[in-house]
């Protein structure tokens, strides 16, 4: 008796290197997830006190807890795990079709787009207004930037 593959087979089956790409930006994002909770449980008051690297540049509670550290009227790790999470539903969505989606393509690169955007805008606050370092969101940060080079081979390519 054959057993009628579910989406998730399909999806796990699919090995385009559009999928590829998908993948890549979705594991990316769930990294950035790990690293936001840890700076967002901070910013709740459930962690009290962050690990840090050695050093006087390296203060994340005090970045971290600054008024930099606050978007859209809340503190910014929380807005950082809703992008990831947009950003894996959009990644994981697109797979559904058979033809590229160009409108979840753009969607998801406009929230990548913003978050690296935004990344560069707290590196340049956090070198040369607050001249203090949080090693977790230099950690986003990076994860941010290396999500571009995969959303532009997916916008690039035409199906």
């Amino acid at each position: 008796m054959k057993t009628k593959k579910t989406v998730i087979d399909k999806i796990r089956e699919d090995n385009t290197e559009i999928t590829r790409y998908r993948r890549l930006i979705a594991a990316q994002s769930a990294l950035g997830l790990i690293d936001f909770s840890l700076i967002s449980l901070f910013q709740l008051g459930f962690i009290k006190s962050m690990p840090d690297l050695p050093g006087k540049v390296f203060d994340t509670e005090k970045v971290n807890s600054s008024q930099d550290a606050v978007l859209l009227g809340m503190p910014d790790g929380f807005v950082s795990l809703g992008a990831y999470t947009a950003t894996m539903l959009l990644a994981t969505a697109a797979t559904r079709f058979k033809k590229q989606s160009r409108i979840l393509d753009v969607a998801m690169g406009a929230v990548i787009l913003g978050q690296a955007a935004g990344a560069a805008q707290y590196l340049y606050k956090m070198a040369f207004v607050q001249k203090k370092v949080c090693i977790y969101c230099v950690a986003g940060a990076v994860i941010n930037f290396s999500s571009l080079s995969p959303m532009l081979k997916i916008l690039k390519r035409r199906d």
